[in-house]
């Protein structure tokens, strides 16, 4: 991540909640203003739900570099790794994440913590019904072919209503005192509508669903969204069943003398299943739906064009929130990766002492012998960097003449044209810039010429760079998150002055 991971969780979050608002308004009003059947709402709602809870990753795309020619403007993250020098010229200035964030990350990890908890205690509590259960043999005689393969009908003496238990082996639950009291016909118009979840693998999603609230436990349009998709999935197995019974309102019948016959609920006790018993506020809704069942009819024509207008529906919040979310991920760099091969040689120990002193005689006797001029030397760099760091212009050129790269960087220790502008040597900014050098170079650990000039205080460097192309704004992230910019960087007024005159902006572009 370019940002500090609280802020970026921050971000994360807010995306989410406008996210999940558009499509808790989007999908309610579509299912309000269609005609779709109780199966494509339910899928509706689940595609919402799902989309909710995953369209904030849209943050972590990588940025989109600038290519605009001839001033790059592109900001190139460069985040050090753990145990990566940073150049003692520029130690980064301390800064602490918001505790703000901080301890609002913390309460979202602690609500999550607890949830899972909680799913963890569902999944044993719905376990134990199932290892609890008596088979019962009468029950699967009643719905016969209907009954799905590889699932059973058993009693239980404490589920408190017909339900789906069993990720890997469904079982299909039914209260004792129901089984002893309930009429055959009702008693199959239920276990239809429980076959119904199995069919439409509403435990793994009921299962999905539960893992996202607990990690979006304070989401209240998610919520909103689950209990939709709750009521919409309940609407969609009556209309399974009801079809299979032959009437909406014999299943009704069903259903209300079922319902009437559950037991309450402990405090707490939400086992990992699909139960009738979980969407009693939504019982209306659903008698309403069966009692029309019977009436009204939709053409298959309406119901399939209702539903390719819901997938457009879709996919433009799709569109709307990669256009309109922000992206935190890394971008590609401008670095090419060119940093010469270290050499502890002497020659090579040599090359950089003599680019040091300008001594001009011992580079040319020493390159000529053998030594590569664009050698490299941990702690020094090059001899070109050593000579551009030291201000030895005729050192400078005869390296040029040599051979050496202008534009070659070695961790810790810059560019030639970073070394010279980070110590203010003009002469050599210019024969470095006349010889090809890139004004706009980024070099992990070491910014850009820019930044640097601009730390070192010499408004004439600031200047000649920038009226050489430097794009004033461009920024990078290093040390631990911390943003840096030609304006953020300036040790003094005069330099600051110059920058803003010149069109930098504060902050992150």
């Amino acid at each position: 991540m370019t940002v500090h991971w609280t802020q970026a969780l921050a971000s994360f979050a807010l995306q989410h909640l406008w996210h999940s608002a558009l499509l808790f308004a989007l999908a309610a009003l579509v299912v309000s203003r269609s005609r779709l059947g109780a199966e494509a709402r339910s899928w509706l709602f689940c595609a919402a739900f799902a989309l909710a809870a995953t369209s904030p990753l849209l943050v972590l795309r990588p940025t989109t570099p600038h290519t605009s020619a001839p001033t790059p403007r592109v900001e190139a993250p460069v985040a050090p790794t753990v145990g990566r020098p940073t150049h003692p010229h520029h130690q980064p200035t301390p800064t602490n994440p918001p505790t703000l964030l901080q301890g609002m990350a913390l309460l979202w990890l602690l609500g999550t913590t607890y949830a899972l908890l909680q799913l963890l205690r569902g999944i044993a509590q719905a376990s134990t019904l199932h290892r609890t259960s008596r088979r019962a043999p009468d029950l699967n005689a009643l719905l016969g072919r209907d009954l799905p393969y590889a699932t059973t009908v058993a009693r239980s003496d404490t589920a408190t209503g017909p339900m789906v238990v069993g990720l890997f082996a469904p079982r299909i639950l039914v209260p004792t005192h129901l089984a002893d009291t309930l009429a055959s016909a009702a008693l199959r118009d239920l276990l239809l509508h429980e076959t119904a979840h199995i069919r439409r693998n509403d435990l793994w999603i009921a299962a999905a669903q539960r893992v996202v609230l607990a990690v979006y436990w304070w989401s209240p349009f998610l919520r909103l969204l689950g209990k939709r998709l709750d009521l919409a999935r309940e609407i969609a197995c009556d209309t399974r069943a009801a079809a299979q019974g032959g009437s909406g309102r014999g299943y009704a019948d069903s259903l209300l003398t079922g319902i009437s016959g559950l037991g309450t609920p402990a405090r707490g006790d939400t086992p990992l299943a699909v139960a009738m018993s979980g969407s009693r506020s939504g019982l209306s809704q659903r008698i309403d739906n069966l009692l029309r069942l019977d009436t009204a009819r939709t053409a298959l024509t309406t119901r399939l064009l209702w539903s390719g207008l819901c997938v457009l529906a879709l996919g433009g919040h799709l569109s709307v929130t990669v256009a309109a979310t922000p992206r935190l991920g890394t971008a590609p760099q401008r670095v090419v990766d060119d940093e010469p091969a270290r050499d502890a040689s002497p020659n090579a120990e040599r090359l950089l002492a003599a680019a040091a002193d300008g001594d001009v005689a011992e580079l040319q006797h020493l390159v000529n012998a053998g030594t590569a001029v664009d050698t490299s030397v941990r702690g020094d760099g090059t001899a070109l960097i050593m000579a551009a760091r030291n201000g030895q212009l005729t050192a400078v050129d005869a390296l040029l003449a040599l051979g050496a790269q202008p534009d070659l960087h070695a961790t810790g220790d810059g560019n030639p044209l970073i070394a010279a502008a980070r110590r203010g040597h003009l002469p050599v900014v210019e024969r470095l810039v006349a010889a090809g050098a890139d004004v706009n170079r980024i070099v992990p650990y070491d910014e850009t010429p820019l930044i640097n000039a601009a730390r070192s205080g010499d408004v004439d460097t600031v200047a000649f760079l920038i009226d050489h192309g430097a794009d004033v704004n461009l920024g990078v992230v290093a040390d631990a998150g911390q943003w840096r910019s030609p304006l953020n960087q300036a040790r003094n007024p005069r330099v600051r002055d110059y920058l803003v005159q010149r069109g930098a902006r504060a902050g992150r572009r």
